[in-house]
């Protein structure tokens, strides 16, 4: 099953003008693209999509893992640099291998760690659902 990866493009760092350009969420986009692009085993199991805002503004810069019948996550304070796209495509890897999209804490790169926002269950189809019952 493919993997989504949300990089909230609009994040704006503490301190950061209004007005700048690139905004530091739209500069993490391309960092990922890029990473992505060196890595095709990677790429092959990872989708970027870029996000207009994930409300998660206190905690730029964001992005959102997910994957149908998996538990998804919203992490935050990634500043766009070399290390945040170190760890993301180790936590990347990590997450494709799992089934549940629970990448056991042993398991979590370093700079994941106290980065969740928030974790929620597997989207599933609602119509297979109720059929079920």
């Amino acid at each position: 099953m493919p993997v989504d990866l949300l990089v909230c493009d609009t994040c704006r760092r503490e301190g950061d003008s209004p007005d700048a350009t690139p905004r530091a969420g739209a500069q993490l986009v391309a960092l990922m693209e890029r990473a992505l692009a060196d890595n095709p085993d990677l790429a092959a199991k990872v989708r970027l999509r870029p996000q207009s805002c994930l409300m998660s503004c206190r905690r730029a810069c964001s992005v959102a893992v997910r994957s149908p019948e998996r538990m998804s996550y919203v992490l935050g304070d990634f500043p766009p640099d070399d290390g945040t796209v170190e760890t993301l495509v180790s936590y990347l890897r990590a997450y494709a291998e799992t089934t549940n999209g629970i990448v056991p804490f042993k398991q979590w790169p370093q700079g994941v760690k106290g980065r969740f926002v928030s974790r929620m269950p597997p989207f599933t189809d609602a119509a297979a659902d109720q059929s079920k019952t």
